[in-house]
């Protein structure tokens, strides 16, 4: 077995430990072999120097993230004489829920905590990045719907996150980079559903975190399958375009981010800016429609890119030599399903609605 699945496997482990836990320490330990395992596998290759670069600054971050958990857990139990987790829906200790909530928005990549994400992204092989991204936040989400209701350092956590994200993303000229501030925005706009701190907020936060994290797999398999490492989006027309299939799946998937109806990205938004204007989230709302129009604009440049941009002369070469299959059938058939749920979400969302409808259910 690769080594790199064998970490896989200690990341996957501990996500699920993690959504388990009523208790601060052990929480903390799980916590720390998710992280570690995450910094082992993104420099598993140690003769690359970007590898080595993005796994010590993950590391380094990952370090004061644990360090703010800790002090916060400690203060709870000289407080409480308890690590249990329940102790912190109590109002007496704000402090003490701010440290740690601090550390886990360090974790989600949540502004203003994000500094590290475009660079972590960038280091980070493919592999490395598609678990990066999507089981750490999982379980870490997952926590804090249990841990901190209705806090307005949350509130202020979403609002940073849809401005940076998107003013940020803007003039990105590589794919991870991009990738990393979309997933700041995503994260603002989950965190927005969380704010609100209702059934149908709650509910629709999941959704958009359910979506946004097949979407963002989706991609990053196609990029992993068709271009190299370290390639600038100019480059997307040269590998994607000679393949129909996997141009339009990029599309769509890309679409999708982007919020453009009927694809499935468009009704998780709708959701959650719905739910958020029901709760007289006035502001919130108006902001996130305003940057999720900004966001279209980088999203849709990606389309551009892939569609109509012309070789240029001196990457005609990388198209001859370089030239990348698809691969086994295993990751054609799993791009194959994320792009059918995302196109066709739309036409019975119900059945994944009262899948959530039931998990929200449990939180209260």
């Amino acid at each position: 077995m690769d080594n790199s699945n064998v970490l896989i496997l200690c990341i996957t482990l501990a996500s699920m430990v993690i959504v388990s836990c009523s208790n601060l320490l052990c929480l903390y330990l799980t916590l720390e072999l998710q992280s570690l395992s995450v910094f082992i596998l993104i420099a598993r290759k140690r003769e690359i120097v970007s590898r080595i670069e993005a796994s010590l600054k993950y590391f380094i971050l990952s370090s004061i993230s644990s360090g703010l958990f800790l002090l916060g857990s400690s203060l709870v139990f000289l407080n409480a004489g308890t690590y249990d987790i329940t102790v912190l829906s109590l109002d007496a200790y704000f402090i003490e829920k701010s440290l740690i909530l601090v550390s886990l928005l360090f974790k989600l990549a949540a502004s203003p905590f994000h500094f590290w994400s475009p660079d972590v992204y960038q280091g980070s092989d493919n592999k490395a990045l598609l678990v990066l991204g999507t089981l750490p936040k999982i379980s870490i989400l997952g926590v804090l719907l249990l841990l901190i209701p209705n806090s307005k350092l949350l509130l202020l956590a979403t609002i940073l996150s849809l401005i940076i994200g998107c003013v940020g993303a803007i003039n990105q000229t590589k794919l991870k980079r991009l990738m990393a501030y979309s997933s700041i925005v995503g994260m603002g706009f989950i965190l927005m559903g969380v704010s609100v701190y209702t059934f149908e907020g709650l509910e629709a936060g999941i959704l958009y975190l359910l979506i946004y994290l097949l979407t963002f797999a989706g991609i990053i398999i196609i990029a992993d399958k068709t271009i190299e490492e370290k390639s600038t989006i100019v480059e997307l027309s040269n590998f994607l375009g000679s393949n129909v299939v996997l141009l339009g799946s990029f599309s769509l998937l890309v679409l999708s981010l982007a919020g453009i109806p009927p694809l499935g990205g468009f009704l998780a938004k709708w959701f959650i800016i719905s739910t958020a204007i029901n709760n007289e989230f006035l502001i919130t709302s108006i902001l996130s429609i305003i940057c999720a129009m900004v966001a279209g604009v980088y999203y849709l440049r990606l389309v551009k890119i892939s569609y109509f941009q012309h070789d240029k002369l001196f990457l005609v070469w990388r198209k001859v030599l370089l030239k990348k299959s698809f691969g086994s059938d295993f990751y054609g058939v799993t791009t194959g399903i994320i792009v059918y749920f995302v196109l066709f979400f739309l036409l019975s969302p119900h059945i994944l609605q009262e899948t959530l409808h039931f998990g929200v259910l449990s939180i209260f």
